[in-house]
Order: C-alpha cells, then sequence, then structure tokens
C-alpha cells in the first residue's frame, strides 16, 4: 500500500468498496448464470445475462476511475447510487429492496461528505 492510499479518508474508501463489491455481485451473477446456460443447453436468458456481465464491466470501470481520482468517476459512482436508490423507491416490497436502499443511500452520503469532495475535486 502507497503512503497516499493510507491517507484517504474512511468515506471515500467506503464508496470504493462498495462500488467495487456492487459491480463485482453483478459480474458474478451474469458469468454463473452464462456458464449455467451453457452446460444446461437453455440459451433463452443469455441475452439477460449479458447485460449483467456488460453493467458489471461498465460498474468495475467507474469504480477503478473513482479510485484514480478521476471526477467522472466521482460522477459514475453518484449515478449508480442514485439510480439503485430511485428503483428501489419504486419496489419497496422487499426486504432485499432496502437493504440496497439503505447501504447505496449510505454510499451516496459518503460520496457527497466533503471530505471526499475535496480527495476528487481538490
Amino acid at each position: 500500500m502507497t503512503q497516499e492510499s493510507l491517507t484517504r479518508p474512511i468515506t471515500f474508501l467506503l464508496a470504493k468498496w462498495y462500488g467495487y463489491v456492487f459491480s463485482a455481485m453483478f459480474i458474478l451473477y451474469g458469468g454463473v448464470k452464462i456458464i449455467l446456460g451453457v452446460l444446461d443447453r437453455d440459451y433463452s436468458d443469455m441475452s439477460q445475462s449479458v447485460i449483467f456481465l456488460i453493467a458489471g464491466a461498465i460498474m468495475i470501470t467507474v469504480s477503478f476511475a473513482f479510485r484514480d481520482l478521476k471526477r467522472w468517476g466521482w460522477y459514475g459512482l453518484v449515478a449508480l447510487n442514485g439510480i439503485v436508490v430511485l428503483l428501489v423507491l419504486f419496489s419497496l416490497g422487499e426486504t432485499l429492496n432496502l437493504v440496497f436502499l439503505v447501504l447505496s443511500g449510505a454510499v451516496l452520503g459518503a460520496l457527497f461528505a466533503p471530505p471526499t469532495k475535496t480527495q476528487i475535486f481538490g
């Protein structure tokens, strides 16, 4: 670990790691669904699995840009978590959705926290 990465604020690290974990979920889900579809010779949901895989790749790219202090990475994480919050607000029936609402709301708060904004925008 470099000295620079040790001095980053906790809100920055929280947003960064949430971006990694959230995108990894999409990549794993899409990849496993593709593999299971090929093994079962069931190609009916293959397009949805590829979309999850591509979305995960885009999200991990945004997370890496955020880690490298690119402004578009910050904007991308704000947009991603904002979309999650909006989608969950329209479907509050499931308990898992409430977990995503709380986590994404906390990460939005961390992204808009002054230490994180200072780290990205100077």
